[in-house]
């Protein structure tokens, strides 16, 4: 408890001192000319392998523009984190700890969006030799039993201002597994362009060859569960189009899904966010289906869904949390359960409940103006 107090007090007296240092964005937020200025940032990596977590933080960026906050990214062999007021990072990601504690140095805010998931499925599941699983699975089933055990990530996340994960659920994780305290949690949910409300179907139907498949977007690699869907499906012939690039090192992963895949398969490489042809392949899907092992939720799913196309999605991870009843959820490891919920979403039509769920509550107008709160929160 006073390891708890002493965290809270150390970071109201940072609150105080930026406050005291920052009057120019406090009269920002008070509608005086100077917008305030945030640096987002992701791992090194992140546009080597763009996924949810790249795109969030893109479509985020321009949604704050448009929110009247200078949202830029951060290059930091470029730029200095002198002259910013705040600092947002997306992922939990060890090469964040320094920075968060280089930017607490120097009395910058720092928000982090989590974008994280902790189950001992997903443990179980990463694509690791034997031994280091059985390590994560281990460490897994202590840290549920002592929240307090030092580790980079808890440093981490205990080094911030804010942390912004996606759900209720993953909020409630971080308490859980990590001690975090409930008032330096806010949930930002995750949002969608509405012009994945208006593809059509034509172009990608043409590329792909045939109408009424299912679609299943992502990348390539253990956690989306790819091989496992192909394994279930194999016994159909139902069209199925598997949308993606694979994440460099698990080439080994995509040939088994290519051996896995009957005639009935096409494989088509990952297609640009902001090319036409990604509406269009929600446009002219059947069904959409993620039988990944968690999700936080899926960023493709929030798009398609916005098409009011049939959702079938994991029971692990928070998409019930967004979708409710308008979705269908399948445990991955059942091959039988997900060809089931497949080939029913394959003979239902489109839901313009679902259409209007996603387009009225899952905007990135929405998500912006709730992370624009938070920033407020931590100046």
């Amino acid at each position: 408890m006073s390891k708890t107090l002493n965290i809270h007090n150390r970071h109201s007296a940072h609150r105080a001192h930026r406050r005291a240092k920052l009057p120019a964005v406090a009269s920002a937020i008070a509608g005086r000319p100077r917008a305030p200025k945030v640096a987002l940032a992701g791992k090194l990596t992140a546009w080597l392998a763009p996924g949810g977590g790249e795109l969030q933080m893109a479509a985020l960026a321009c949604a704050l523009r448009e929110a009247g906050v200078d949202a830029r990214f951060w290059r930091p062999w470029e730029d200095r984190l002198a002259g910013i007021d705040c600092l947002h990072l997306f992922g939990s990601e060890p090469e964040h700890l320094p920075v968060a504690l280089a930017a607490r140095r120097a009395k910058i805010p720092v928000v982090l969006s989590t974008i994280a998931w902790f189950d001992l499925a997903s443990c179980w599941r990463e694509p690791w030799p034997l031994p280091r699983r059985l390590a994560a699975c281990g460490k897994f089933a202590l840290r549920a039993t002592a929240p307090g055990l030092k580790s980079w990530r808890r440093e981490l996340y205990h080094a911030v201002d804010l942390l912004l994960p996606n759900s209720q659920a993953e909020a409630d994780q971080l308490t859980r597994y990590f001690g975090v305290p409930a008032e330096r949690i806010r949930v930002v949910r995750n949002g969608a362009d509405p012009r994945f409300a208006k593809g059509e179907a034509g172009p990608f139907a043409q590329r792909a060859g045939c109408r009424r498949f299912v679609l299943y977007p992502g990348r390539i690699e253990p956690r989306k569960n790819q091989l496992g869907f192909l394994q279930a499906m194999q016994a159909t012939d139902a069209p199925i189009v598997i949308l993606g690039d694979v994440v460099p090192g698990h080439e080994t992963y995509l040939a088994a899904c290519r051996r896995a895949a009957g005639s009935h398969v096409k494989f088509i490489g990952r297609i640009e966010h902001d090319d036409p042809l990604l509406a269009s392949a929600y446009a002219a899907a059947a069904c959409v289906v993620l039988a990944s092992w968690y999700e936080t939720p899926s960023l493709a799913a929030l798009e398609a869904g916005m098409s009011g196309v049939p959702l079938v999605l994991p029971r692990g991870g928070c998409a019930k949390e967004y979708f409710g009843k308008l979705a269908s959820y399948v445990s991955p490891g059942n091959r039988s359960e997900i060809r089931e919920a497949t080939l029913a979403a394959l003979a239902r039509g489109r839901s313009l409940q679902l259409g209007a769920l996603v387009r009225n509550k899952y905007s990135w107008q929405a998500a912006a103006e709730s992370t624009r709160e938070a920033y407020e929160k931590v100046f």
